[in-house]
C-alpha cells in the first residue's frame, strides 16, 4: 500500500511542480509526457531480468536521487532530473500494478489492489499541496518526498519477489511467498 502511495506521490508531485521549470509550461508538459515512454519500456525489460521487487526498489531509489538533485537551482539539471523522474515514475506505475496483482491471493486480489489504488488517490490529492510549498521553500518538498522514497525502498526489502512464481491462490500460498523469502535469506546468511 505504501508503494502505491509513493508511486502516486512521486508521479503527481513531478506533474504539479512542473510549473517551476524554466521555459514554456506547454513544452515542458510535452517533454515530461514523452519522458514516460522509455521508463515503461525499461521497466518491463527489467521486471523480466531482475524481478519486480528490485525494479521497484531501483526505480524509487533513482526517483529519490532525482528529487534531491532537483533542489539545485540550475535550470538544465532540474529539467533533466524531472525527465528522468517522470521516466522513473512511469516505471513505478508499471511495476506496482503488476507486482500487487501477483502478490495478493486470488480471494483478496481485487481488495488488495483496490486499497493500494485508494492509497494512490490519497497521494494524488496531497501532491498539489506539497508542490505548492515550492513557492515558499524550494527545498522542503523535494526533501520530504525523497526521504519518503528512501523509506519506501527500504520497506520493499521485506516483501517477497513474485517474478517466476505461481500466483497465490489461497492465504496459505501467500504465506509461502514470505516463507520462501525467509528460507532464501537464511541460506544466504549461512554462506557468509
Amino acid at each position: 500500500m505504501f508503494g502505491w502511495f509513493m508511486t502516486s506521490l512521486v508521479y503527481y508531485m513531478l506533474w504539479f511542480s512542473a510549473k517551476s521549470l524554466a521555459g514554456d509550461i506547454y513544452v515542458n508538459a510535452l517533454i515530461l509526457g514523452i519522458a514516460e515512454l522509455p521508463g515503461r519500456v525499461v521497466a518491463f525489460v527489467l521486471m523480466d531480468r531482475i524481478g519486480r521487487k528490485y525494479t521497484f526498489m531501483g526505480s524509487i531509489g533513482l526517483g529519490c536521487v532525482c528529487m534531491f538533485v532537483s533542489i539545485y537551482e540550475n535550470a538544465v539539471s532540474r529539467k533533466i532530473m524531472y525527465c528522468i523522474g517522470k521516466a522513473v515514475s512511469a516505471a513505478l506505475w508499471a511495476v506496482i500494478y503488476l507486482y500487487s496483482s501477483e502478490m495478493y491471493p486470488t480471494k483478496i486480489r481485487n481488495l488488495g489492489s483496490g486499497i493500494g489504488s485508494a492509497a494512490a488517490r490519497v497521494a494524488a490529492f496531497i501532491a498539489p499541496f506539497i508542490g505548492g510549498w515550492l513557492e515558499t521553500s524550494p527545498v522542503i518538498p523535494y526533501i520530504l518526498v525523497g526521504v519518503l522514497a528512501i523509506i519506501c525502498s527500504g520497506a520493499f526489502m521485506f516483501v517477497p519477489e513474485t517474478s517466476g512464481k505461481d500466483l497465490p491462490q489461497t492465504l496459505e500460498d501467500f504465506e509461502l511467498l514470505f516463507e520462501d523469502r525467509k528460507e532464501k535469506h537464511k541460506i544466504d546468511n549461512e554462506k557468509l
